[in-house]
């Protein structure tokens, strides 16, 4: 599963109707660059954070989930399972089971339409780590269903202990290690419908 890191459509509290028409919301994939420069990794709450490719996304919020435990909720607080082109379709989504387990997002296909590939390489399952306090916030307000955009850069990340934690680099991949790890650095919610 894509991201065994893919899935929750609505798991807590949190879930609210779809309010968006059947129709593509988010129509690009996501762009991954090269690093223009070879760039120095920095410290960040006593981690290094080693940027691996630069990366903007433009998406569907499909599932989030908060943490506030354990080693990773100290970087990441936030996962956002994300979708673009026909993941960020209401019919399509429609047709879909999604949960969180864990840190990861897991799905299942209920209807005809949807195929394996589609949702693979149409959705992620997000580690945001908030560059910034005004990025932390955004973070916060973020709700299912809204549209975001983001910029920063996939990331690797090791404490002085030796723990380490790494970003995928593709979005065609599935299981243990298939999630992107984002240090966001801008962050902006689009469209947030009621």
């Amino acid at each position: 599963m894509k991201k065994l890191c893919l899935l929750a459509l609505l798991l807590l509290g949190c879930a609210r109707s779809d309010p968006w028409p059947k129709q593509v919301i988010a129509k690009a994939d996501p762009v991954q660059k090269p690093l223009a420069t070879k760039m120095k990794g920095w410290s960040h709450k006593g981690f290094l954070i080693t940027p691996q490719a630069e990366y903007s996304i433009i998406a569907r919020v499909l599932l989030l989930e908060r943490f506030s435990s354990g080693r990773e909720a100290e970087l990441s607080p936030e996962d956002l399972s994300l979708g673009w082109g026909e993941m960020s379709n209401s019919g399509y989504l429609s047709q879909l089971s999604m949960q969180h387990v864990e840190r990861y997002y897991q799905w299942e296909i209920k209807g005809e339409v949807p195929d394996k590939d589609t949702i693979i390489q149409h959705s992620a399952n997000t580690h945001f780590i908030p560059a910034n306090d005004n990025v932390a916030a955004i973070l916060k307000a973020v709700r299912v269903h809204d549209l975001i955009q983001a910029h920063g850069y996939l990331v690797n990340v090791e404490a002085p202990d030796g723990w380490n934690w790494s970003s995928s680099l593709v979005r065609s991949d599935t299981g243990t290690g298939a999630c992107e790890l984002f240090w966001c650095d801008k962050l902006e919610t689009l469209v947030t419908p009621h």
